[in-house]
């Protein structure tokens, strides 16, 4: 009875420390890449990330509950395994050590150097295998429709196949370790009842005592055979943790600067919200070393209160400056001022305050328009929201729909039309108030009367604040303030 609370006990308090351990993980894993967004990140498959954030952290669990435990149960059970043998003779207790630590010491160091490589390439197999089939489901529509559904299964089989060797190697070192541990388990308790015959026939130990040495000979080993395979899983949660560990220590492509500025907005002749004036200067970029500029020398001044409208063809580099404005990457030569402040003298969230975007892609969460709209304004009650959708024309829309506010969009916006959708992420940007909107290609999937119909509603909700729409053509409208065109990395207004 008192052997089965004990080992309830153990486990239960074991994996409660282990869970809090891993959501702690969880976390610093999350604010370790969540300053790598985008320009890092984008260079990983999501899946290859979900497989990170999931089931690298998981795998981790084996480091406390198989690695960590086992040793110091281990020790607990041999220390008194030892003692009470060494009680009857020491022999007897030096005996079951030299067998210990064999079975606890030299079988894990042996299955830790055969398995070491195999459980490292598990796991990056795994990895592989995870992105694949994330990258394959999200397509699926796609494969369906081209009728290459086999292209997935194939992905998968090769994978799966080339896992095999490892899982190969695996199971037989831990066949050999089972073995070696029963037949050490089988020689330790004979090696003990030899010596204690021996005692008996030389009187110095009751016969009654017999029994009960091989007994706590085998009973000690209980805690001794979860050894060998501790050293397997200590590989598989380097793996796992060197993954996570190289991700995290990736420098991120933009850094807080050492002492940040304090940028001053200006008032708004027009509203309460404050505005900034956007200086452009000389204003190069690449994204990576060695390959061609995507700005080249751009220059650019858009008054505080401006509607201004940047055109060009794809390629050109509009959506770059959308980018370095929202200090997703880095710029080195040139300037970019708000209010005669450089921007990368501002500290991240200060700057991210000042501009908002709204991209072709922006990103949807699966869960109410309620919860997708309030990430604009946390605070806004339902009036807000509802004249935020009535600006971009989506109002009556709501209201319709069986749960209004409530109703679901879907993963990534997929229970929306096209053009629900990006009304909704405007709607959202809007409720930001940021001084500065940038409308990227975020109305591409309307026709040309609800567009018109859509900026119309933008504009007199942004009355007296900076909008920038970047689009291929300039659309028919009264109010733009500056036309600008972008070809081959300049800005030139027209």
């Amino acid at each position: 009875m008192t052997r089965a609370v004990s080992r309830y006990a153990e486990r239960y308090v074991g994996h409660l420390g282990t869970f809090r351990i891993l959501t702690r993980i969880r976390i610093w894993f999350f604010r370790g890449i969540e300053p790598l967004a985008p320009a890092v990140l984008m260079q990983h498959q999501s899946g290859d990330l979900l497989t990170r954030i999931i089931a690298d952290i998981d795998t981790l669990q084996d480091l406390y509950l198989r690695v960590l435990v086992p040793p110091v149960a281990a020790a607990l059970a041999v220390s008194l395994g030892c003692i009470l043998l060494a009680g009857f003779s020491p022999w007897l207790g030096l005996a079951l050590f030299v067998f210990v630590c064999l079975c606890g010491i030299a079988i894990p160091l042996a299955m830790h150097g055969l398995t070491r490589s195999s459980s490292a390439s598990l796991v990056q197999d795994q990895a592989n295998l995870n992105a694949r089939l994330v990258e394959g489901i999200t397509g699926i529509a796609d494969l369906v429709a081209f009728g290459r559904e086999d292209l997935l299964l194939g992905r998968a089989e090769h994978i799966t196949a080339a896992q095999q060797p490892a899982r190969n190697q695996l199971a037989q070192a831990r066949g050999i370790a089972a073995g070696l541990t029963a037949l050490l388990v089988g020689l330790a308790a004979l090696t003990v009842l030899g010596f204690g015959i021996s005692l008996v026939s030389s009187g110095s130990l009751e016969g009654v005592y017999l029994a009960i040495l091989p007994l706590i000979a085998i009973a000690t080993f209980e805690a001794v055979g979860p050894l060998s395979a501790a050293y397997e899983h200590l590989g598989r949660s380097r793996a796992a943790a060197t993954r996570l560990d190289e991700l995290v220590d990736t420098p991120a492509s933009v850094a807080e600067p050492s002492e940040s500025a304090k940028l001053t907005l200006q008032d708004n002749t027009s509203s309460a919200l404050p505005v900034a004036d956007l200086t452009v200067t000389d204003l190069s970029f690449r994204y990576a070393e060695g390959e061609p500029l995507v700005l080249q020398n751009a220059n650019v001044q858009i008054p505080a209160g401006s509607f201004a409208v940047i055109t060009g063809p794809s390629g050109s580099g509009k959506s770059t400056l959308s980018n370095l404005l929202l200090r997703f990457w880095e710029y080195s030569k040139g300037s970019i001022q708000l209010n005669g402040c450089e921007l990368n003298r501002l500290g991240l969230d200060e700057a991210r305050s000042v501009v908002a975007l709204v991209a072709q892609h922006d990103h949807l969460f699966d869960t109410t328009l309620r919860d997708n709209l309030l990430l604009g304004d946390s605070r806004a009650d339902d009036e807000r929201l509802f004249e935020a959708c009535d600006a971009v024309c989506l109002g009556d829309w709501v209201r319709a729909l069986p749960a209004g506010l409530e109703e679901r969009a879907g993963e990534n916006g997929n229970r929306l039309s096209g053009g629900e959708r990006q009304r909704v992420m405007i709607a959202r940007a809007l409720l930001t108030e940021a001084p500065i909107l940038i409308l990227d290609e975020a109305t591409e999937h309307l026709d040309e009367e609800m567009q018109l119909d859509v900026l119309r509603g933008i504009l007199r909700w942004r009355s007296g604040l900076t909008t920038i729409m970047i689009t291929h053509e300039t659309p028919n409208i009264s109010g733009i303030d500056l036309r600008l065109q972008c070809s081959k990395g300049t800005l030139s207004e027209i």
